[in-house]
């Protein structure tokens, strides 16, 4: 079966699935993958294929022997490198890719997460990148390529997977979407002392419903995940796991509100051509993600969100 064949409809026809198609059939793929985007359910999809490949494999191959998968773990949600609780870490990695193959074919390495190695488990795996045991093929997922060291960027065929790929899952994201951008109308028609109230009152709904349906996305999105889990995952991988797929959703989400602003600015300037500044929509974007940034680092998500609409009222209404 092609690589193509065993991925959902919507990643067959992308660039990259040719492309490491082509490599598997010339047996020439690269030691090094980095697989990067904004949807990591969608790179795990297409590493899973291609382990399945590789390893010569019908079964699940996360649970194939010759398979070792890295994920960060704790509250901290870091890669490691060495001496944790569940013993995952990147010293456990580097030592169990060296080995001889159990079954006498290829290995196969796997760090989901890559953003979250520290220095010390980033050091030790560009290592085993620049030399690799024999037949063995690495591979780096990730929704933040630019945080991983240069180095291995630069040791790594990469791979960028579109984020337009998949809808979000959620029936009232598009009503939300719609909300948004009625919302900067009123913005961009100018306060007034009866607008005030609704603006912010539509501010504070908007926020506590972009809460909910992202909690939503991650209940149902973990529950289906959980069910495909291998059986010695830990609660502490668990734990992160869930977060790491949360925040996933979360940027997804982001992404969708800088395009529905996107689209409202497109939507003014077909109507009112020069009438809005060419900044306002970079000082939008720039607003969205200090919010996203500020959420990194584990500020308060409600607030982080909540200071972006802040920053969306003094940009519009003065546009």
């Amino acid at each position: 079966m092609k690589l193509s064949e065993s991925l959902p409809e919507a990643l067959r026809h992308i660039r990259a699935v040719g492309v490491l198609e082509r490599s598997l059939a010339q047996n020439r793929l690269a030691h090094g993958i980095l697989l990067h985007g904004e949807s990591l359910k969608s790179l795990e999809s297409i590493v899973r294929a291609i382990a399945a490949q590789l390893l010569e494999t019908e079964r699940d191959p996360f649970e194939h022997p010759d398979c070792f998968l890295l994920r960060p773990s704790g509250k901290a949600r870091l890669i490691k490198v060495g001496k944790t609780d569940d013993n995952n870490s990147m010293r456990k990695l580097v030592v169990d890719i060296a080995k001889s193959s159990n079954q006498g074919g290829r290995k196969v390495g796997i760090v989901f997460d890559a953003d979250r190695m520290n220095a010390a488990s980033a050091n030790a795996f560009l290592k085993t990148l620049e030399e690799p045991p024999e037949g063995t093929t690495l591979f780096l997922l990730t929704t933040r390529p630019y945080d991983l060291l240069d180095t291995i960027r630069s040791r790594c065929l990469n791979f960028r997977i579109p984020s337009d790929l998949e809808s979000i899952p959620h029936a009232d994201w598009d009503s939300w979407t719609i909300d948004y951008r009625d919302w900067l109308g009123m913005l961009l028609a100018g306060p007034t002392k009866q607008s005030i109230p609704h603006i912010m009152m539509a501010a504070y709904g908007l926020n506590e419903r972009f809460q909910k349906i992202l909690s939503e996305m991650t209940k149902v999105g973990w529950a289906a995940q959980k069910e495909t889990l291998p059986e010695h995952i830990t609660s502490d991988e668990k734990d992160a796991m869930e977060a790491g797929l949360s925040k996933g959703y979360r940027k997804q989400l982001f992404g969708e509100i800088e395009k529905a602003t996107a689209q409202f600015t497109r939507e003014v300037e077909a109507l009112n051509p020069g009438e809005l500044p060419a900044s306002a929509l970079h000082r939008a974007t720039e607003a969205l993600e200090r919010a996203a940034g500020l959420m990194e680092i584990n500020f308060n998500q409600v607030a982080a969100l909540e200071l972006f609409f802040l920053s969306s009222l003094r940009i519009w209404t003065t546009a």
